[in-house]
């Protein structure tokens, strides 16, 4: 074996430098000047990767690497050296600087940090900083060199916890101390005459070693971290270090490693990377790493001329199951629900729990846009199969949208909001389902987005108004109530219905300020009105489930009926089947907690949900409202005749009052009045007006 003796102490007037940089111009120019001036040997590399090369197979004093490099960056270029063992001294040179960037390339490893300047300061600078480096290299060097000699005392041989071997100038085992025993389980009898590739692993490969003897044949010195292995088989990581020690004509006479099993502490940083880049509870990769794997496969894809996509998965009612069952069983079922997911991706695909109820999926090479839909197919059937919790069977549904590079986005931040956007219009249009995004999803989410800051605007500047339908009582054949309904007269679009902002408002929160305005809007109307009508008046308003649950709504009826000195049931309160799903047993609790100020309840649309008569039984409604697609032509139709009638009697027998929604024809009417239901509402008996005209049709009545 020809052994390549190394020199221990280097002429430091040759100088041998690896200069990185992009110009080569400016390149060439450098290395004149540097070898000429300061008697240095320079070599060029054009760009990062070729930097990256020559610092692999050959052996520098020192590396100037360029800041601002194509490809791969003087930090990339950094890291990736330190990554791999490779310590060869670098100084970053940069035509514009600043503090930021000089902490960066020092934390990455750097051991100078330069601006470029013109004249001849520049170079003299870099000279001052080459000597400078590699001057304070070899006195390590010595340091070390001294630092070895003096632990082949026998006392510290013998009880330093640290591995000791030492081996010729041929590498072949002199002798061990007894912490290598400890360690690897081999005695001095079973190593001593053998080499140390005795211990060599399956984890390190050669060009890992040949980078660890260039950087001791031509420093006399190595410092890093390897795997070995045991004398029983098992593989551990050490952190060794290898002095060439020289006798006094400058050859190499022995070589001293001493290493430390990292075992423990690579363990607790694995623990603790762990914690930073997974998801506590489903122990999937979290944002942090999506992050990461992500850009890496994005680069990927964009350098093979591939495609590659991210799906964004929402759970459907989550908050119901959390609300209804507890958090605890909530956790279970998100770790069940991830569990699902990771068994129908492929192998090269990746699940992560973004928060809450949202996962991403990240499909790093797909061949087709269909491929990311064959996968959303099997997520959203799989979660859609029943779930045990409780001993009770519970079923959930999930709405996906995928976003796919480059057609979708040519950034990781473009390419998850397009995914949310799908997902969000996949919710829309009925949930459990998946959408792929298109630019309509993206026009669509812009418009919502510019509702929004419109609607903002139109809190502070009064433009909406509240309009009010009339609701005629049968009996009477007269008006005795009427539905608030909320108008935005927009500067630019004139009058906007409610179906096109309130939606909006619930999903940015908007709709919180804007329930609370039109409790304050309709109890100032209302005292106007009782101080000059003398008949019975109520108005019902709308609320949402947000609103229900999360916007303090019994206290701001509280707050203004005291305010405008209201009489007791004159403002009633609509809600939608869809309330319910928040969670019965809390909702129950806030209406009877407003019922108690006098406040009535109507539920409205009933029919199109999901009540039950143990909801109807249960909650404190006062009465319903049948939905108009009942009361469409329901004299002519014998079915719908026959669910209302069912209806009105239903709700009488539970002491319910029935307002009929959507009567447009007097046989409509008569037939109403023929079934006995209580009141009607619709267009045959007045249209949604200002409040001017409706305080019209009352003083009518009188």
């Amino acid at each position: 074996m020809n052994i390549v003796e190394p020199t221990c102490q280097p002429d430091g007037n040759n100088i041998h430098i690896l200069y990185v940089e992009d110009d080569a111009g400016l390149a060439r120019l450098l290395q004149k000047q540097l070898h000429r001036q300061c008697g240095f040997t320079v070599e060029i590399a054009l760009d990062g990767e070729k930097g990256l090369y020559e610092l692999k197979n050959n052996s520098y004093d020192l590396a100037i690497v360029d800041y601002n490099l194509p490809t791969l960056s003087g930090l990339q270029l950094l890291r990736i050296l330190r990554d791999n063992g490779i310590d060869t001294p670098v100084v970053i040179l940069t035509g514009v600087g600043n503090e930021e960037i000089a902490a960066e390339v020092m934390r990455a490893g750097a051991v100078d940090y330069l601006v470029k300047q013109v004249g001849g300061e520049h170079l003299e600078m870099i000279c001052s900083v080459v000597r400078r480096v590699w001057s304070e290299r070899q006195d390590a060097i010595k340091q070390k060199q001294l630092f070895a000699r003096q632990r082949l005392a026998k006392t510290v041989f013998d009880v330093t916890k640290e591995g000791i071997v030492v081996t010729n100038a041929e590498r072949v085992i002199q002798t061990v101390n007894p912490a290598f025993t400890e360690i690897t389980g081999y005695s001095v009898d079973e190593v001593v005459g053998k080499t140390p590739a005795i211990l060599r692993s399956s984890r390190s490969e050669g060009d890992f070693y040949k980078r660890m003897w260039a950087s001791i044949n031509k420093s006399g010195f190595w410092e890093g971290e390897i795997w070995n292995r045991k004398k029983s088989g098992e593989e551990y990581p050490e952190w060794l270090v290898i002095h060439a020690v020289c006798d006094d004509e400058g050859k190499v006479d022995e070589y001293v490693g001493v290493f430390t099993d990292i075992t423990e502490r690579k363990a607790h940083d694995d623990l603790i990377w762990h914690q930073a880049n997974y998801d506590v509870l489903t122990n999937l990769p979290n944002r942090t790493l999506l992050v990461d794997r992500a850009e890496e496969a994005l680069q990927r894809a964009e350098r093979d001329n591939a495609s590659m996509a991210l799906m964004f998965v929402d759970l459907d009612r989550f908050k119901f199951i959390n609300d209804h069952y507890g958090h605890a069983a909530g956790d279970g079922l998100l770790i069940e629900v991830a569990g699902r997911i990771k068994a129908s991706l492929r192998k090269s695909d990746t699940v992560i729990r973004l928060s809450g109820d949202e996962f991403i999926v990240l499909m790093p090479k797909i061949q087709q846009a269909a491929d990311a839909g064959y996968v959303a197919e099997k997520i959203i059937a799989t979660l859609s199969e029943p779930y045990l919790i409780e001993n009770n069977r519970t079923y959930l549904s999930a709405s996906a949208g995928i976003a796919v590079f480059p057609v979708d986005g040519d950034s990781v931040e473009i390419l998850l909001s397009h995914a949310d956007k799908a997902m969000y219009r996949a919710k829309e249009l009925g949930r459990n389902q998946f959408l792929f995004f298109n630019q309509e999803m993206n026009e669509a989410a812009e418009k919502r987005s510019k509702v929004e800051l419109d609607l903002q605007v139109a809190l502070n500047e009064n433009q909406l108004m509240m309009y009010y339908q009339p609701v005629v009582n049968l009996a009477l054949n007269r008006i005795t109530h009427a539905e608030a309904l909320i108008r935005w007269q927009h500067p630019e679009n004139g009058l906007v219905m409610p179906d096109a902002f309130i939606p909006i408002a619930e999903e940015s929160g908007l709709i919180i300020p804007l329930g609370e305005w039109v409790v304050n809007a309709v109890a100032g109307q209302m005292q106007q009105w009782q101080n000059s009508f003398k008949g019975a008046l109520q108005v019902f308003l709308n609320v949402s489930p947000i609103q229900m649950l999360h916007a303090n709504l019994d206290k701001q009826l509280l707050d203004a009926l005291g305010n405008f000195d209201l009489l007791e049931g004159s403002i009633g309160v609509e809600v939608t089947e869809n309330v319910l799903i928040e969670g019965p047993e809390k909702i129950k609790a806030e209406l009877k907690k407003i019922r108690a100020m006098g406040v009535r309840f109507l539920l409205d649309d009933f029919g199109t949900g999901f009540s039950s008569m143990r909801y109807l039984r249960e909650m404190p409604f006062d009465g319903l409202k049948v939905d108009r697609c009942f009361i469409s032509n329901f004299d002519t139709d014998a079915e719908k005749a026959v669910l209302v009638k069912a209806m009105i009697e239903m709700a009488h027998n539970l002491k319910l009052t029935v307002v009929a929604e959507g009567v447009e024809r007097q046989e409509e009417l008569a037939l109403l009045r023929e079934y006995g239901c209580d009141y009607a509402q619709g267009y045959l008996l007045g249209r949604p007006m200002p409040a001017e005209k409706f305080f019209e049709q009352l003083q009518k009545q009188l």
